[in-house]
């Protein structure tokens, strides 16, 4: 079936209205749950084969987390749906006034190949949530989970509801070509303006989240060893091939020495001494990706680590003494390469990252409230956490998206029931009373009435 096809038929089954209906969508998110849920085991190995992430961080990153999605639009759809009550204003008075949300339409979702389960379904769970018909395309970076997500649903939805279109960036382009109500795109900030470039020219809403270089700040008070650990955390999840990864770690000069010491042994923790064999550690996706991350590498004074592996695209957790205008501080590095900085003055700190782009997350390490205050109000950014990294992700209260550079628009949670929604106003007035003073013609007695209405 052609993709022009497709998106015909999804736009016809949405004009019957079908899929506005409650319990139409909660059938279609239960079916999505199973979908996951039923075939576990082939999911987490199409995505090792694509770049051996091992199964604990496949599921943990990819499923259970779209399964949390699912159960807490389950729990809340019902409430999610109903109209808003507004309020009145003294030159609509009597009316009723209320906000409905009402689906887009068609939509498209273009995933990313670093968490390519997790970056189709968690928006797609938004999609369906809102009462939306969706057109997937996965990543052609990872081509095992690829396929198998274009079989599975195939056979849990019929292609009129829910379609998988997988292809290169041809494929991409015929997509961009189809009068969509609505795109979300993950991706790179490069690919993000050619997709929004598109949309503008059939006036699409679009949704980008895109990266950026998200700074992991270490300041003198905090406790070293738990900043290190749980910045590497975040830096090792999927070799640093994410989104939100600690880009780099700007640290207070006096606890440089101190932040490497931690490193080394946060890792040693956490992998063998030759973690570029270890079977919990992540491969880098391509050929192209490995190259691109050495030749970085090359470029840098090693602090610890450093060591790679070309068979099996590895290399391992690594920390590198940087300055700001080095290569690798240039662009977001989506690997295990964490360049150290180092500031004396918060308010230099401060100025070096607002000056940039903006990134799609910001980690703070402090117990100065001031200091947090001031980095909040200061630095544009995404989102973040205190102390933590990455974790923000988890919580489906919170919104997550970008700003500027970063991407806009924000999902997960009812986020992503709203981003995949239109805000409908309606106000509804009686047949009486009807004062005459608003209708022509315009003396000036009706201009005074006016007039002190408005005071």
């Amino acid at each position: 079936m052609s993709i022009e096809t497709i998106v015909h038929q999804q736009k016809k089954l949405f004009r019957t209205s079908s899929t506005k209906k409650l319990e139409f969508r909660v059938d279609k998110l239960q079916i999505l749950r199973n979908l996951l849920s039923d075939n576990e085991a082939m999911l987490c190995e199409a995505v090792y084969t694509d770049f051996g992430k091992p199964y604990f961080e496949a599921y943990s990153a990819e499923i259970a987390t779209v399964l949390h999605e699912i159960d807490f639009h389950l729990k809340n759809l019902k409430s999610w749906i109903k109209p808003e009550s507004a309020g009145n204003s003294i030159l609509t008075f009597p009316s009723k006034n209320y906000l409905r949300y009402q689906p887009f339409g068609t939509v498209l979702i273009i995933g990313a190949w670093n968490y390519p389960i997790h970056l189709i379904f968690h928006p797609l769970v938004g999609a369906l949530s809102a009462g939306n018909t969706a057109v997937l395309k996965p990543s052609e970076l990872a081509p095992a989970t690829s396929a198998l997500i274009s079989e599975l649903a195939g056979h849990y939805f019929s292609q009129d509801y829910l379609a998988v279109v997988e292809g290169g960036p041809e494929t991409n382009q015929e997509l961009l070509n189809q009068p969509f109500d609505k795109i979300f795109f993950t991706g790179s900030t490069r690919v993000g303006k050619i997709v929004m470039k598109a949309a503008a020219e059939q006036l699409i809403p679009v949704t980008l989240e895109l990266g950026g270089k998200s700074p992991a700040i270490v300041h003198e008070d905090v406790d070293i060893e738990m900043a290190a650990k749980r910045i590497w955390w975040g830096k090792c999840m999927n070799a640093g091939q994410t989104c939100v990864a600690p880009d780099y770690a700007i640290v207070h000069e006096e606890v440089k020495d101190k932040f490497i010491r931690a490193t080394k042994k946060a890792l040693s923790q956490f992998y063998s001494d030759t973690p570029i064999f270890d079977e919990g550690y992540t491969q880098i996706v391509n050929r192209d990706h490995y190259e691109r991350l050495l030749k970085l590498l090359r470029k840098c004074d090693l602090l610890h680590g450093g060591i790679s592996n070309d068979d099996k695209r590895m290399i391992e957790p690594t920390l590198v003494d940087a300055d700001s205008d080095d290569e690798i501080m240039q662009d977001e590095i989506f690997g295990p390469i964490l360049p150290l900085l180092t500031y004396q003055n918060e308010d230099d700190m401060i100025e070096y990252i607002s000056s940039r782009p903006s990134p799609l997350a910001l980690y703070l390490f402090t117990n100065n409230a001031d200091l947090e205050e001031k980095v909040i109000d200061r630095i544009p950014f995404g989102g973040g956490c205190i102390n933590d990294t990455i974790s923000h992700l988890a919580n489906p209260h919170l919104a997550f998206g970008g700003v500027g550079n970063s991407g806009f628009g924000s999902y997960h949670g009812k986020h992503s029931f709203e981003e995949f929604s239109h805000k409908q106003s309606i106000l509804k007035k009686p047949a009486w009373p009807d004062p005459d003073f608003r209708y022509p013609p315009y003396t000036e007695t009706k201009f005074k009435w006016i007039k002190r209405l408005l005071k």
